[in-house]
């Protein structure tokens, strides 16, 4: 997954090789990241397999929490990163207490402006992280805990 130049189009880094990708990812695990919230591994209900990963995690250098998420291409557009994230979401605000969790999206990446809109993030322009002016939204805990009951 990580290493499909179309699951890294709007990303910020880009995998050197497979190798060298392996250790880093097994690096930042067994320092502890993320040191708030997590990442879960999603697979298919029925059958075993790694479809990605959807995780609440620090955004940098901002004192906010992050959904974020990726997938493999097989995926896309079938509801996979809106129903992880839908549960991702509910655990950050119900058992994390997090508030708010926001999410920045690349100007260009119309597939994910769409999950994050569809979860309930409200947009809110653009804001400066991870070197790049980004698309920035919004959930506030009782506005989701409003909405969900």
């Amino acid at each position: 997954m990580d290493l499909d130049p179309e699951v890294h189009r709007y990303l910020f880094t880009q995998p050197a090789d497979a190798a060298s990708h392996r250790e880093a990812v097994r690096q930042r695990m067994a320092n502890g990241w993320p040191p708030v919230g997590g990442l879960w591994m999603v697979e298919w209900r029925d059958a075993p397999g790694l479809l990605g990963w959807c995780g609440l995690f620090p955004l940098q250098d901002s004192g906010l929490i992050e959904i974020g998420y990726r997938y493999v291409r097989a995926t896309w557009g079938r509801g996979v990163a809106t129903e992880a994230g839908s549960a991702v979401l509910d655990h950050g605000f119900r058992s994390m207490g997090f508030d708010p969790i926001v999410a920045v999206v690349h100007p260009e990446n119309q597939r994910s402006q769409r999950v994050v809109t569809k979860l309930g993030l409200a947009s809110l322009g653009t804001a400066f992280h991870y070197q790049s002016w980004l698309n920035f939204y919004r959930l506030d805990r009782n506005a989701y805990l409003a909405n969900t009951g």
